[in-house]
């Protein structure tokens, strides 16, 4: 530590010994706590991280480590990944929607004031919506509300025969 705390007692302690000793502990109580403190600083960012932190974010990522990389090259195979990962946007959600099931497979509403989502499927492609959920679940933020479903129109081909009966009923009163 850059500060000596001798130097910041007042007048009347410096000349007691054991307020000596006791800045002397201190000071290496707070050197360590500084080392502690720049260390949980450094792991907050991906490019000084160090390799316990670097080891989170591959198991995060799915990146398998292999002997012998360095821990710059590891840095920079996390970063690469974390930089492909889109942030959420109602655009990014329409292009994955219409890469999914055209641009006439779905529809689409957002609700900014309650923070919902409504998305209809209208493909009648099997396993359509759970391409959704398999969507929703990797690009979606957990504070917003989805409501789907999946409306799906059938024609049959078929004939349709009609006939009809007369039928009378008689009441009588006796």
């Amino acid at each position: 530590m850059e500060v000596d705390l001798k130097n910041l007692l007042p007048e009347w302690f410096k000349s007691v010994l054991d307020f000596h000793e006791l800045m002397d502990t201190e000071s290496i109580e707070l050197e360590k706590l500084e080392n502690d403190l720049r260390l949980v600083w450094n792991n907050l960012h991906i490019q000084t991280a160090d390799e316990d932190t670097i080891s989170v974010f591959e198991k995060r990522f799915g990146i398998v480590y292999h002997y012998g990389e360095t821990l710059d090259y590891r840095r920079a195979r996390v970063m690469q990944k974390y930089n492909t990962i889109v942030p959420f946007t109602i655009g990014f959600l329409k292009s994955r929607l219409a890469e999914l099931y055209s641009d006439s497979g779905y529809t689409l509403s957002v609700n900014p004031s309650t923070c919902t989502i409504t998305i209809s499927v209208t493909s009648d492609r099997y396993g359509a919506i759970d391409l959704l959920y398999d969507l929703i679940w990797d690009i979606l933020p957990a504070h917003i509300k989805i409501i789907s479903n999946q409306q799906v129109t059938n024609y049959m081909a078929g004939d349709i025969y009609a006939s009809s009966f007369l039928c009378t009923a008689k009441i009588q009163t006796i």
